[in-house]
């Protein structure tokens, strides 16, 4: 590895065995312009958002992939930046360029909000590194894994593009830059630079029956692997809570209308978040999500304070005013 090279560190929220990654890893390493170091999570963290692990020990373990230096950390895409920018993981403090990503699935409007992908690029954005996160259009049942691939080569020209506006100064201060790549990345119909959107997914919350939840373990293969990890977290649990007097919980079904039948005290209920792949937002002519099923490679410019425009501040004010003038007529 040249040491003359840039330094490009890469995260991510899918965790390091991820396609996307690696096709980026691979893309950076064959182009030969920068030095590739890895820190990401050893397993998936998606829609972890922009939590840390502030209580408990963080594990980093080497793993060979070629042509880089790379990490597996136990924790979130934020703890993987923090800890890379720490000094303490690798021989720097400081790369020049910050990537997260590729992600399995877009991060267009209201995504960001929930997601590691992003916010490994904003954990970078924080301490003052250049960033962009790198999200593909994966579409169940179209996409493949090597769309990655593609997606990584589309994407070298915004990431040499970053590195030159950082030799230069020039880079954005106090932004950073989430790129959403279309599903079919080869048949994309250019670089838009875009607003973020409303766009979000459909979340519904579905109450689960006792047989229910029997039947997902047996399909999903992990009857022994739960049984194993509520022996280990009734363990832990009885000890952090030994001298503390609870209630007896009793299993009951959760079929809706929850209230209404009444909810005694240690009674535990069973839910399952569903969202659905259909969107839901102002597409907008402007605006990411729009854009990016338009074909379009959409690069969305970030900030890390919420933009707040002047009527809604005024709007504030006018309703602290009459809240504390009504309280104090009280």
């Amino acid at each position: 590895m040249d040491s003359s090279l840039p330094v490009v560190l890469i995260t991510n929220d899918d965790g390091i065995q991820a396609p996307g990654l690696r096709a980026l890893v691979k893309a950076l390493v064959d182009g030969g312009r920068c030095q590739v170091h890895v820190s990401a999570p050893n397993v998936e963290k998606s829609a972890c958002s922009h939590s840390i692990t502030p209580r408990d020990n963080i594990i980093a373990e080497t793993v060979d992939i070629d042509g880089a230096i790379a990490f597996e950390v136990s924790g979130t895409p934020a703890d993987c930046v923090s800890l890379a920018l720490s000094g303490s993981l690798f021989s720097w403090s400081r790369p020049a360029l910050v990537i997260s990503g590729i992600n399995k699935g877009s991060n267009c409007g209201l995504h960001i909000v929930y997601s590691g992908t992003v916010a490994g690029a904003r954990e970078a954005c924080i301490n003052g590194v250049p960033a962009i996160a790198l999200s593909l259009n994966w579409v169940r049942g179209e996409s493949k894994e090597s769309d990655f691939a593609a997606a990584a080569k589309v994407s070298l020209p915004l990431i040499y593009g970053a590195l030159r506006n950082v030799q230069q100064d020039s880079f954005p201060k106090g932004s950073f830059y989430n790129v959403d790549i279309p599903t079919h990345p080869a048949e994309n119909k250019g670089y838009k630079v875009t607003r973020q959107g409303t766009s979000r997914m459909a979340l519904s919350w579905k109450p689960l029956s006792v047989q229910k939840r029997l039947n997902m373990v047996k399909q999903n293969g992990i009857g022994i692997q739960l049984a194993q990890l509520g022996l280990a977290a009734s363990a832990v649990g009885a000890r952090r809570q030994g001298s503390i007097q609870k209630a007896p919980v009793v299993e009951v079904e959760s079929d809706g209308a929850l209230e209404s039948k009444g909810t005694g005290a240690g009674q535990k209920l069973h839910f399952r978040l569903e969202a659905s792949e259909e969107e839901v937002g102002d597409p907008g002519e402007d605006f990411d999500y729009g854009n990016l099923h338009r074909g379009y490679i959409t690069v969305t410019p970030l900030a890390l304070t919420t933009a707040v425009e002047d009527q809604i501040h005024a709007s504030a004010a006018s309703w602290v005013s009459s809240a504390v003038e009504l309280f104090s007529a009280l």
